[in-house]
């Protein structure tokens, strides 16, 4: 019962904000949530930021078979300071890998990533471990 009284209650303070609010008020409102989205992408960490831009995708959009890949090596936590660049090859469902990575594991784990993503049935590759790493 007392969360029938709870939610009554908000619903009927929601209902008043909005019944006596002016229009200035909304755009108001507006501008300070536009300001504080702002604010919060700015300190988001780096790998949010380069997934921001997926967001304006609608689901069922189709991205190339290389976009989809780099998507997941630049998103990837393993797969800091790498750059790792991926290019279509000349056959079809085939990407090439090209750049310097940090360490060896990181080669292998752009590979699986590549090798692991949908629409991808080979990888070559030509990615540079520097020396004793």
């Amino acid at each position: 019962m007392k969360n029938y009284v709870a939610v009554f209650v908000f619903l009927v303070v929601l209902g008043g904000s909005l019944a006596f609010s002016k229009g200035e008020d909304l755009l108001i409102l507006s501008r300070a949530s536009s300001k504080a989205k702002e604010k919060i992408a700015n300190v988001l960490p780096e790998s949010r930021r380069i997934t921001e831009p997926l967001i304006a995708f609608r689901p069922g959009d189709v991205l190339p078979i290389e976009e989809r890949v780099r998507v997941r090596i630049q998103t990837d936590t393993a797969m800091t300071q790498s750059d790792v660049t991926v290019v279509p090859s000349a056959k079809k469902n085939e990407v090439k890998l090209r750049g310097i990575v940090q360490t060896t594991a990181q080669k292998l784990r752009a590979i699986e990533l590549a090798k692991t993503t949908v629409g991808v049935e080979s990888v070559l590759e030509e990615v540079a471990v520097p020396e004793g790493k």
